[in-house]
């Protein structure tokens, strides 16, 4: 792969960061109506690898490292969608584990809600993550995180559920599971790895 291509690459999974960012940690967005301002989707067409080109990728590398190191990690949500895989990285894969029949319906948090098996009793974290810059997006990443798990040395567990709007119906695409253990039992981020 060219020096050239894989720029184009990053700057188009800068772009999904930065709308991203923008809903997320409301941070300022580039302005897009002024003029003289920057859209990543024309940079991505106008690249060339010249010197100053380069140099300006390196900032905008630096500006997402300094706002949010975790958006970049191997297991991140833009990441996962970027790669664009059968399975998300990091995880667990848990798609087939969902019978065929529930992983189609008109609504998105359903889906992922009953895959993830969200039960009453401890804390829950639902994260609904829109196409960026979409007013009716047509795909979302939805992440369930589970706390007070009362398992020996499971603590807690996060489903992710990546979910396409195809001919009226909602559709998981992937879907994967991360756990952090009980203390003393193993890690306590989460991540695929078994606990003790």
């Amino acid at each position: 792969m060219t020096v050239q291509s894989r720029s184009k690459r990053f700057l188009l999974f800068a772009l999904i960061l930065l709308g991203g960012l923008a809903a997320t940690a409301k941070l300022p967005v580039i302005a897009q109506t002024q003029p003289g301002s920057l859209r990543l989707v024309d940079m991505v067409r106008f690249y060339s690898g010249l010197p100053h080109q380069a140099r300006s990728l390196q900032l905008l590398q630096q500006q997402i490292d300094n706002r949010d190191p975790q958006l970049l990690q191997a297991d991140s949500i833009a990441a996962n969608v970027w790669r664009n895989s059968t399975t998300l990285v990091g995880h667990t894969d848990i798609f087939n584990q969902i019978s065929a029949k529930n992983r189609t319906g008109p609504d998105p948090l359903t889906l992922a809600t009953n895959a993830a098996n969200v039960r009453v009793g401890g804390p829950v974290d639902i994260e609904v993550l829109p196409s960026p810059g979409v007013e009716s997006p047509s795909q979302v990443m939805v992440t369930i995180t589970q706390g007070g798990i009362l398992d020996d040395s499971v603590a807690g567990v996060r489903n992710r559920f990546d979910i396409q709007q195809q001919n009226g119906q909602w559709t998981i695409q992937r879907a994967g599971r991360q756990v952090r253990c009980q203390a003393g039992r193993g890690h306590q981020d989460f991540s695929a790895e078994i606990c003790s």
